[in-house]
């Protein structure tokens, strides 16, 4: 007579496993031991235990419960951090009947922000970190741009998104001089708008109540110089007196070879006086000084965005 060996109990030939016997063929049915059932039922009971049930010989769905109860309550939220359970919402995140996880795309408020954000730089002047002009930007050159082209621009002048930075759209040389750093529309119903002068010019940073118009030009201007000229005297024999006349400020004297550069003027009596040595102007004496007059700078790129063209 044959029997199958129980599980870890394999006989040479044959595989560990319990079968039914067959008393016509002569093979015994597998002997099922204590140590066979014990354990794997104090297992299942611990579990079921684990979920704070009372074991029960009628509910046979116990183990299920447990395990769906432990689950829930020890496997946390997934975050961005750690995995963890993802709670469908329905909404933007839904699993299908076939238990397909699908993410909803729509425009939730950080995409509304985002668009919201992209609208507001219409037109906004902007510096670049390139000299190579991007898509859908142009250089703030006074350069017409047609709202045919760029609806997104009209949208925002429609929309009164340009309100104090505007100029009349018939406004004179000497007005559009004075406001360099304004829109101007090409006609009383206009189609589109001449864009700002930029090129050249300072930023000068404007906040509400400074009492100028924002976009306004101001003239180029430079530190006050000042100079002159006082005469040194001292007594010398007699009635003579020797004189020294001495520059200060900007004012200097050209040096010659028996000569310094601040005392030029000298022998002085009752009746004649005489001087040599020209008489010069240099602001560099006083002040920094270049071929152009400029406070400190980078020449930083500006370009203008025009939204999406049609």
């Amino acid at each position: 007579m044959k029997y199958a060996p129980p599980i870890g109990q394999e006989a040479q030939g044959e595989s560990a496993h319990y079968i039914d016997g067959n008393p016509e063929l002569g093979i015994l049915g597998s002997p099922v031991p204590a140590a066979a059932l014990e354990p794997g039922q104090r297992e299942l009971v611990h579990v079921i235990r684990q979920a704070g049930l009372t074991p029960s010989a009628e509910d046979l769905t116990q183990l299920y419960q447990a395990i769906c109860k432990i689950i829930g309550a020890q496997v946390p939220l997934a975050t961005d951090e750690n995995v963890g359970l993802v709670k469908p919402d329905g909404t933007t995140l839904t699993v299908d009947e076939d238990g397909v996880l699908s993410v909803i795309q729509k425009a939730d408020a950080t995409v509304a922000r985002l668009e919201e954000l992209r609208k507001l730089s219409i037109g906004a002047p902007r510096f670049h970190r390139s000299a190579a002009l991007p898509a859908n930007h142009a250089w703030p050159d006074g350069s017409l741009v047609e709202f045919e082209d760029w609806p997104e621009l009209a949208e925002v002048y429609e929309q009164g998104g340009f309100t104090g930075m505007l100029l009349p759209w018939d406004a004179d040389a000497e007005t559009q001089a004075a406001n360099l750093g304004k829109f101007r529309p090409n006609a009383a119903n206009p189609t589109g708008l001449y864009l700002p002068l930029h090129g050249g010019q300072f930023f000068r940073n404007w906040t509400l109540g400074q009492g100028a118009d924002a976009g306004a030009w101001g003239e180029d201007q430079m530190q006050r110089l000042t100079g002159g000229f006082y005469r040194e005297s001292a007594p010398n024999q007699g009635f003579l007196l020797d004189y020294q006349l001495v520059a200060s400020g900007v004012f200097g004297f050209t040096a010659g070879p028996t000569q310094d550069s601040q005392s030029k003027f000298s022998g002085v009596d009752e009746s004649r006086a005489w001087a040599y040595a020209p008489i010069d102007f240099d602001s560099a004496r006083v002040a920094r000084s270049g071929t152009e007059t400029v406070p400190s700078h980078i020449r930083q790129p500006v370009i203008i965005y025009l939204g999406r063209p049609r």
